[in-house]
């Protein structure tokens, strides 16, 4: 698969990156801007800029030809004015340039509680609240879409082993294992059109997305 993934630089997007290749696909690795394909040397993926904050024009040619698009990109600064730009505006404009550009599957890396931002950490809900918006953008799109809500990510080495259901309660997951769920998602159909919490578990990330229907 051709497969571009969204903020490629970022500590998950590398993880993202790094095992799509190892699994055989053809990664475009996106970054925010030519200053920071460095980041991504050595990945074995092809280096694109990818800004969400640029015209939706822009995106759509990034995209043209690409099978999938992960977006794991995130604002790197808190302000509710960036997460503002990047994880709602950003991220939805994304997904209208997907659509236009004829991909087909989309998956998209949420945070835990954006379903329910009420229920979230206080100091996040701003970051929770842009997610909701681009989640249920992505939701309604004609794209298949799946939408993998995180809990609090970790650099632990990942284990392989998660557990998955539509709603938990707060947890942790190393980041290498998001990226094992979401690179599983691209050949695991039941994972397709639903949003899912993901935290560390007990159950192998392949039994564990199987179990999606059970």
């Amino acid at each position: 698969m051709v497969v571009t993934v969204l903020g490629s630089s970022g500590r998950t997007g590398r993880h993202i990156v790094r095992l799509l290749v190892r699994q055989g696909h053809q990664v475009r690795a996106g970054v925010r801007d030519g200053r920071r394909k460095e980041a991504v040397d050595g990945l074995g993926a092809t280096p694109v800029v990818a800004d969400l904050c640029v015209q939706p024009d822009e995106l759509v040619d990034v995209f043209t030809g690409s099978d999938v698009v992960i977006n794991a990109a995130g604002a790197a600064d808190p302000d509710p004015a960036a997460v503002a730009l990047i994880d709602r505006d950003g991220a939805t404009k994304a997904v209208r340039a997907a659509e236009r550009a004829a991909v087909r599957r989309y998956v998209q890396l949420s945070a835990q509680f954006a379903d329910a931002p009420d229920q979230g950490d206080r100091l996040v809900r701003s970051i929770l609240y842009a997610k909701q918006v681009s989640d249920a953008a992505l939701r309604r799109s004609t794209l298949v879409w799946t939408v993998v809500r995180a809990g609090t990510l970790t650099d632990e080495p990942g284990t392989g082993r998660v557990t998955i259901a539509g709603h938990l309660s707060a947890g942790r997951v190393p980041r290498q294992d998001v990226a094992a769920v979401i690179a599983a998602c691209l050949t695991e159909p039941r994972s397709e059109n639903r949003g899912f919490d993901l935290h560390s578990g007990r159950t192998p990330v392949p039994a564990a997305l199987a179990a999606l229907d059970r």
